[in-house]
């Protein structure tokens, strides 16, 4: 994996990150406990990682990667670990508080669920759903679902992927003035953009007709 949580700082690096610090003030961050961001379990830091972009982080008792599936692209990928990290440490400095994360997880019940790219579980209830190259947003039923399960959202999309972001964004402005996340695969940069709130985007029938069906049904 790339990221990687530092128990001593509470916050999550990146494999760069780290390297970094270590090659530039000698700073052993490397040698403090750091554990895989989903499942908590001590990971070993691989500081010659040349080919591989996600073989900076193992887990160090050889068990699978926590953000390897077979349905998602590496691109994919690359932007889910970075919105974990991204997201974790917003929380952490905002709240103060431990934060539980999680990647590729359900919301909803079995009837009526979701699977979210990254889910927040606390202190605080939020999903990041991610677009890369998904030709159907479906919104109105993502948002439903999970508004209706107390999550705010962060709507987030690769400036690669299959939609033209300011096309997307100029049709959602149609329902609120809200701006989406955009994520940068040259540069990792990554911004989350507004957190889509149920009192303040209200997909309600009569604004789903103002907008494209690839993004509302």
């Amino acid at each position: 994996m790339i990221i990687a949580k530092s128990e001593k700082q509470g916050r999550i690096f990146t494999g760069p990150e780290i390297r970094n610090h270590i090659q530039e003030n000698g700073y052993k961050l490397s040698r403090e406990c750091l554990k895989c961001p989903i499942c908590g379990k001590e990971l070993t830091f691989n500081n010659s990682s040349i080919g591989d972009r996600f073989d900076y982080f193992t887990h160090a008792d050889g068990s699978t990667d926590c953000f390897e599936t077979a349905a998602t692209s590496d691109e994919h990928r690359v932007m889910i670990e970075a919105t974990v990290k991204l997201l974790h440490n917003r929380i952490s400095e905002v709240t103060g508080e431990p934060v539980e994360i999680d990647a590729e997880r359900w919301i909803g019940i079995r009837e009526n669920f979701i699977i979210t790219d990254v889910r927040v579980t606390a202190p605080v209830q939020i999903a990041a759903e991610l677009f890369y190259k998904t030709d159907m947003l479906g919104l109105g039923r993502r948002l439903g679902t999970m508004f209706s399960n107390n999550y705010q959202t962060y709507l987030i999309f690769h400036t690669d992927g299959r939609h033209d972001i300011d096309t997307v964004e100029h049709h959602l402005q149609k329902v609120a003035p809200i701006q989406v996340g955009r994520f940068n695969p040259e540069t990792l940069e990554l911004t989350l953009g507004d957190l889509f709130r149920k009192d303040q985007f209200k997909l309600t029938k009569p604004l789903r007709k103002k907008l494209p069906d690839y993004i509302a049904v």
